[in-house]
């Protein structure tokens, strides 16, 4: 019985990124295209090894995600379900933008076995919560620190910042994560359960966050699967359309 519910979670995957690369006009990864990664066995294996790769991970999932998260960081130029309310690429300073609770925030400053990008929820005006990655907890970073350890890492790393069209369905979204993660011992690692609260990453909870904490789901299911940091402005829904400063 887990096999079959692996199988439709994986075919519902495979689904929603083809379906989301359609929309945007973009083609699924094809394996003979020279911009395809086909990364090592060895590799993969020394993920699960370190304890950032869950044993559910398989090898070829794993491929599938790394090759996947590189294609949607183009996507998100295109999204037109988030209202992004600030980009890094913009001329006006930080301190000309103010974060609201439940903001969405996603950076391509670092990545984590390969899956690139990195994602975090806004807890309050000049704080997000996010989990770093192998060895680390759910911790609150500063907006200030944030750009210290990742907008401005190199120069073209980048941060945008999405907002939910209902202030009040962010708010409950943040409040469940904070709930939930904040002072927890949750240990950082990649699974395909997104039910889980004992280990996450980051992006898995920022999707928790909008699937558990408003009265009705705001995010898609199912509850077995993976939620990749660029994914997010695609299976977070319900919202307003995109807005660049």
């Amino acid at each position: 019985m887990k096999h079959l519910f692996k199988v439709i979670s994986l075919l519902a995957l495979a689904l929603v990124l083809s379906l989301t690369m359609f929309q945007s006009g973009i083609q699924a990864y094809d394996k003979n295209d020279s911009s395809y990664t086909n990364i090592s066995f060895e590799e993969y294996k020394g993920y699960q090894d370190e304890g950032i790769l869950g044993e559910d991970v398989t090898y070829e999932e794993w491929v599938e995600l790394v090759n996947a998260s590189k294609e949607l960081e183009n996507l998100l130029e295109d999204s037109s379900d988030f209202e992004e309310v600030y980009s890094s690429d913009s001329v006006e300073p930080f301190s000309s933008f103010t974060m609201k609770r439940g903001d969405v925030v996603i950076t391509n400053g670092t990545s984590s076995a390969g899956i690139a990008g990195h994602a975090g929820i806004a807890t309050s005006s000049s704080y997000i919560l996010h989990i770093a990655g192998k060895g680390k907890k759910p911790v609150k970073i500063s907006l200030s620190n944030w750009h210290k350890n990742y907008t401005n890492k190199t120069k073209s790393s980048w941060t945008k910042v999405y907002r939910h069209k209902s202030a009040t369905k962010a708010s409950a979204a943040a409040k469940w994560t904070k709930n939930t993660y904040l002072n927890s011992n949750a240990e950082y690692k990649i699974t395909g359960n997104l039910a889980s609260t004992s280990v996450t990453y980051c992006s898995k909870l920022v999707w928790q966050g909008y699937y558990y904490g408003p009265s009705t789901k705001e995010a898609n299911g199912p509850t077995i699967g993976y939620r990749m940091p660029y994914h997010l402005p695609k299976t977070i829904h319900n919202l307003s359309h995109k807005k660049t400063y």
